[in-house]
């Protein structure tokens, strides 16, 4: 930041000595304007109010301490001086110092005594802004406390001190507004951060501490704004700025509860209670940003008989495939769309399901801690930022619990393979595909042909063809039937693909073997 700077003077020559002589930029300061007489002076300083004013004395209309005595009629005590002259006086000095004149020059200028004036100068301004933020901080402390009492409640005692505390505030404001901004937990402290540069940037706003791991702010708008900033559509497109600038900031979903206006501070509570019933809302609404007015006609449905649904889940969980699954998981929550369930039913049904998965698991033989554990420390209800997120989280939960339980059963079971095993013996004469078995069992085919080679040393279809060429073998003793029709029984397209797979197990044809047999 550099501070600016107004030079006085009716000489113009002198005025380009001071701009060329002095390192201006060097010590933080920057010469906005130049005049040449007093009364353009007092215009520029009313109008633009510079951090420092160098003057000469002795000019036309207004002399420079006549200006500085103007300046200071106005209320302004903050734009600093220093005066310059052609020659010394002491009178002259006397009412300087009397007007808190910071330095006085003697023409022609020296520029290392003015440059030496500038880094004094620029200390002070630096202090002087150190003390107004530490003022402003303290002052903003103060306000954001006491906007916290009204809003979210107190003694009598305490709200009357906190109102009183708020006065000069409310005089300048005419209508207030409360907003809650809900973002996911790994976004918070960054979201924090962006409301806080939202709210210094603008008069009568103050970030105070929400519920629930929102962030509240409490937004006034003051009487002399000659635009429409109060009105429904004015607080829509605050909260628009406030959501991109929070967007900026972050990384993941950010929403806005707006609540109703009101007039009065004695109102904020009522204000702070319809941005909290808007944030409901987020968890349903597809838009970001969700006003008060546009839901207060609507309702949540608290019907507990929709935790009736969590049997479909649980059965599909231990009977269905991953896509059954998913789709009883979805269908559920689309009703709860649809009616308009209350989040924190949902929550609670969420909870509920996930109890009953650790419940089937450790049925199984499995510990429900080890389930848990990666999800423990998140609970639904508050780190999820929408219906569909709740949705999403509660299915990676049943499915990776599904997952968990089917490695638990093949454990405890032999495994899928001696499924599959059991399988094959009972229906070996059928057309089958490992394609087909893998989609019984709910397994990827290949690594299905993997697990089953590893257990028994053999594919699937050689396993097949072994139990198949076993059961010729014995047609093959026991009667006389065709050849052809044994093969056809056991399920061989064609007599040569018979024999092909016989005679590869047994060394020797269909009708070598019979005779073999019949005369031994």
């Amino acid at each position: 930041m550099m501070y600016k700077v107004l030079l006085v003077d009716d000489e113009p020559i002198a005025i380009e000595g001071l701009e060329m002589l002095i390192s201006w930029e060097k010590h933080g300061f920057q010469v906005q304007a130049a005049c040449n007489n007093g009364e353009d002076a007092i215009n520029h300083i009313r109008n633009h109010k510079p951090d420092l004013v160098v003057t000469d004395i002795q000019m036309p209309v207004l002399n420079g301490l006549e200006l500085i005595e103007q300046t200071r009629g106005l209320g302004n005590d903050s734009t600093m001086f220093i005066i310059t002259s052609g020659f010394s006086n002491f009178d002259y000095a006397k009412r300087a110092i009397r007007l808190g004149v910071s330095h006085y020059l003697t023409k022609p200028i020296n520029s290392r005594e003015a440059n030496a004036a500038l880094l004094q100068l620029q200390e002070v301004l630096q202090e002087r802004e150190r003390q107004q933020f530490i003022k402003a901080s303290a002052d903003r402390y103060t306000i954001k406390g006491a906007l916290s009492l009204l809003v979210l409640g107190g003694t009598d005692k305490e709200r009357l001190e906190a109102q009183q505390q708020l006065l000069p505030l409310t005089a300048q404001m005419k209508e207030w507004n409360c907003l809650q901004l809900l973002t996911d937990s790994s976004n918070t402290g960054l979201a924090r951060e962006a409301a806080h540069l939202f709210a210094m940037e603008r008069d009568g706003c103050y970030v105070i501490d929400g519920h629930k791991g929102s962030i509240g702010l409490v937004c006034g708008f003051p009487s002399n704004k000659s635009d429409d900033d109060c009105t429904e559509g004015g607080i829509r497109e605050y909260a628009e700025r406030l959501l991109q600038s929070v967007r900026s900031k972050t990384t993941g979903r950010v929403g806005i509860a707006v609540g109703s206006s009101v007039s009065s501070l004695d109102e904020l509570s009522r204000c702070w209670e319809s941005a909290s019933e808007a944030y409901r809302f987020l968890f349903l609404e597809a838009a970001d940003i969700v006003q008060y007015e546009d839901i207060q006609t609507k309702d949540f449905s608290g019907d507990p008989l929709s935790l009736k649904a969590a049997d479909t889940i649980v059965e599909a969980l231990e009977n269905g495939k991953p896509e059954a699954l998913e789709a009883s998981i979805r269908e559920v929550f689309r009703s709860f769309e649809e009616e308009r369930i209350m989040p924190e039913l949902v929550g609670i049904f969420s909870t509920h399901v996930m109890m009953r998965c650790a419940a089937v698991y450790k049925d199984h033989g499995g510990n429900p801690e080890e389930l848990l554990r990666d999800f423990s420390q998140r609970h639904l209800p508050s780190c999820c930022f929408h219906l569909q997120d709740s949705a999403d989280y509660l299915m990676a939960y049943c499915l990776k619990s599904q997952s968990a339980i089917r490695l638990l059963l093949e454990k405890n079971t032999g495994g899928t393979p001696a499924k599959v095993a059991e399988f094959l013996k009972q229906n070996y004469r059928d057309t089958l595909t490992i394609k087909d078995i893998a989609e019984r069992f709910y397994m990827n085919p290949v690594y299905l042909g993997q697990l089953f080679a590893k257990k028994y040393g053999k594919g699937i279809v050689d396993y097949i063809h072994d139990l198949r060429i076993e059961d010729a073998k014995q047609q093959l003793a026991e009667t006389n039937e065709a050849l052809y029709l044994i093969g056809e029984k056991l399920g061989y397209s064609s007599y040569q693909y018979f024999m092909k797979q016989f005679e590869k197990r047994v060394l020797m044809k269909p009708a070598d073997y019979r005779s073999h047999f019949k005369t031994t």
